[in-house]
């Protein structure tokens, strides 16, 4: 995928996140990627689902991050176009395979506030089955101080 093309995707991305922001406000930790959901085609998710955790629901994280996962072991080419509406801080970032399980992840440092993310991309699923990740939005993420 050419540079050109990243950009283009990721900034299409940022749209549909950014467009998001007028449409609900900011819920709870530990939330899915639900408004609308991500969907695989022509594969399908099937029993995968992609969330955002927080330091409320997961100790381990660090204040005013955000970690982004799909719960679908060894899973690659998912990448999460993301903005903090308090203080606008944004970034994209590719979800890879980590830990004991290699479930496709990614921390960012978002600091605290609302943020309202969009996944999408070209995936591969842990049984090696590509698709096109059409994007799947939450505008529900609420980073703790």
């Amino acid at each position: 995928m050419t540079v050109s093309t990243y950009l283009k995707r990721s900034t299409a991305a940022f749209g549909i996140c950014a467009a998001g922001m007028v449409l609900a406000p900011a819920a709870w930790a530990g939330t899915s990627f639900d408004d609308p959901p991500p969907s695989c085609v022509p594969i399908g998710l099937g029993d995968a689902t992609v969330e955002a955790e927080t330091g409320a629901e997961e100790s381990e994280l660090a204040p005013g991050t955000v970690e982004f996962e799909i719960d679908d072991g060894a899973g690659t080419g998912a990448n999460v176009v993301w903005v903090n509406t308090d203080n606008w801080r944004f970034g994209t970032v590719m979800l890879t395979p980590q830990g004991d399980e290699a479930e496709p992840k990614a921390t960012v440092a978002s600091g605290p506030g609302h943020v309202m993310a969009a996944v999408y991309g070209l995936y591969t699923d842990a049984e090696g089955q590509a698709c096109l990740l059409l994007p799947g939005v939450n505008t529900a993420i609420t980073v703790p101080r």
